[in-house]
C-alpha cells in the first residue's frame, strides 16, 4: 500500500434540472475541474434529496430532470482551493461539500 495521504473530499451537489449557460451544472462543474487537469471523480445519481429551500428533488418515472445529482473528488488542499475557487468564480449555482480525509491506493 502506497502512504496514507491527507487531503478533502469534494462534492457538489445539485439537481439535474439546474443550468448554466445552458448545460447542467453538474458538467460545468466537471469542465472547471479538467482544466484544471482534474480528471479522476465520481458522478452519482441519487432517488430523492431535499434543497435549502425545503423543495424536494426526485427523478420520477415521467420526469428525471429533477434527479439530485453529485460529483464528488477526493483532492490535496491546492487542488481543492483551486476547484471551488474556479467553480465560484465562474458563478456556477452549486452545493458543496468539503471535509477533510485520509486517502491511499491500494494495489
Amino acid at each position: 500500500m502506497s502512504e496514507w495521504q491527507h487531503g478533502y473530499e469534494v462534492i457538489f451537489m445539485a439537481p439535474e434540472s439546474r443550468r448554466h449557460h445552458g448545460k447542467p451544472v453538474i458538467d460545468a462543474v466537471a469542465e472547471k475541474a479538467k482544466t484544471l487537469g482534474i480528471e479522476r471523480m465520481t458522478r452519482r445519481t441519487a432517488s430523492e434529496g431535499t434543497g435549502a429551500d425545503g423543495r424536494t428533488h426526485s427523478a420520477h418515472f415521467f420526469e428525471l430532470a429533477d434527479q439530485p445529482i453529485e460529483l464528488l473528488f477526493v483532492l490535496d488542499k491546492t487542488l481543492t482551493e483551486r476547484l471551488i475557487d474556479a467553480v465560484d468564480q465562474a458563478g456556477i449555482d452549486v452545493f458543496v461539500l468539503r471535509r477533510e480525509v485520509n486517502y491511499a491506493q491500494l494495489g
